[in-house]
């Protein structure tokens, strides 16, 4: 089944220091601790924007912009509150007002390995996660996003839905209307949904991308 297919990535490590924690530093005027969010999350960012804007160079820009409006805003955060879906909420409003600039942003509607395995199988599961992550985006924008939000960066349902800007139970429906449209979507493409065990955490093109370019404050 495709909710078989998705599980959320993994936790972080709770031997370093709390993203909250780090924040809450960086409120303090700490500016090495807000390196320490850049090295954390902009790959993730990166990702996520580039998801949408399907141009690398967009995404980069935008990602450093998130990350200087984060800046500026830190005030506002209330460290008691996760500062992952506080950061994701500005890196959307950040892509959401470049594509209005730009006179093409689209509204998004409210309805909606193991050691011993055979290397050409390890390959070939991978090709078919990647073409799983393909299908996702023929989704309606916002089951895709919310697919991206849960499955690929691990958001809870509750997490997603401050992201999104909505209430839970939009968000149950949206991954359940997701989960439907892929398992219709899958029946029609010749892939085996059993050698899939699930969405990959990068987008279709492979593993995260890191930045490059230093954030500038």
């Amino acid at each position: 089944m495709v909710r078989e297919l998705m599980q959320p990535m993994n936790a972080p490590d709770r031997t370093e220091p709390s993203p909250e924690q780090l924040a809450q530093r960086c409120q303090a005027g700490c500016l090495e601790s807000f390196e320490q969010l850049v090295r954390r999350y902009q790959s993730q960012i990166f990702n996520f924007l580039r998801h949408f804007t399907r141009n690398p160079q967009d995404a980069e820009d935008l990602t450093q912009e998130t990350f200087i409006k984060a800046y500026r805003s830190l005030h506002h955060y209330t460290p008691s509150l996760a500062f992952a879906p506080w950061l994701f909420v500005i890196a959307r409003r950040t892509a959401a007002s470049h594509f209005r600039s730009a006179d093409h942003f689209e509204e998004l509607p409210l309805d909606s390995e193991a050691a011993d395995e055979n290397p050409a199988t390890v390959l070939e599961r991978r090709d078919e996660q990647k073409s799983l992550w393909k299908l996702v985006r023929k989704l309606k924008p916002k089951q895709a996003e919310a697919v991206w939000l849960r499955y690929a960066e691990g958001f809870s349902v509750a997490e997603t839905a401050r992201i999104m800007r909505t209430n839970q139970v939009h968000i149950k429906v949206l991954l359940h209307r997701a989960r439907s449209n892929l398992f219709n979507m899958l029946n029609t493409q010749d892939m085996s949904a059993a050698k899939l065990t699930h969405i990959p955490g990068a987008d279709d093109s492979g593993p995260p991308v890191p930045i490059k370019a230093k954030v500038v404050l």
